[in-house]
């Protein structure tokens, strides 16, 4: 029997500060429970590390450090960052996205996986990606 498929999944800053920072209990088990499905793979990129390492390291945050470390030690596939800027670029002026937000929404459609996060449904990212989806 083959075992079954797993969802390739880019989950946004906002999912990993949510489930280790978070101050809205359910917001954070939805994050949590995201992460520790057995059901997915993720991909990520050196800009998602970017975007939620070095304040946890500035401010010596081990408990944040030590999760966002175990979490991009699981990443399955990593998108090179230089393949991201163009499409992200284009994203961002159809879109009206901000800078990091394209560029995890183009790493998501470079691993054509789902983009997970905990921002608002109103976030431009939902009609810039058709496998967008909310834990809001």
């Amino acid at each position: 029997m083959m075992p079954p498929k797993r969802t390739r999944t880019f989950v946004d800053a906002s999912v990993l500060i949510n489930a280790i920072a978070g101050v809205d209990a359910a917001r954070r088990m939805r994050a949590l429970a995201v992460l520790g499905d057995p059901r997915r793979v993720f991909v990520a990129s050196e800009y998602l590390r970017l975007e939620v390492m070095p304040i946890a390291v500035r401010y010596k945050l081990s408990k944040e450090i030590a999760f966002y470390e175990r979490f991009f030690a699981g990443v399955t596939k990593w998108i090179t960052p230089t393949r991201l800027i163009k499409p992200a670029y284009n994203l961002a002026c159809q879109y009206g996205l901000g800078a990091m937000d394209a560029l995890h929404l183009a790493a998501a459609s470079a691993a054509k996986a789902e983009f997970v996060s905990a921002e608002k449904l109103t976030k431009p990212i939902y009609s810039a990606y058709a496998g967008a989806v909310s834990i809001y």
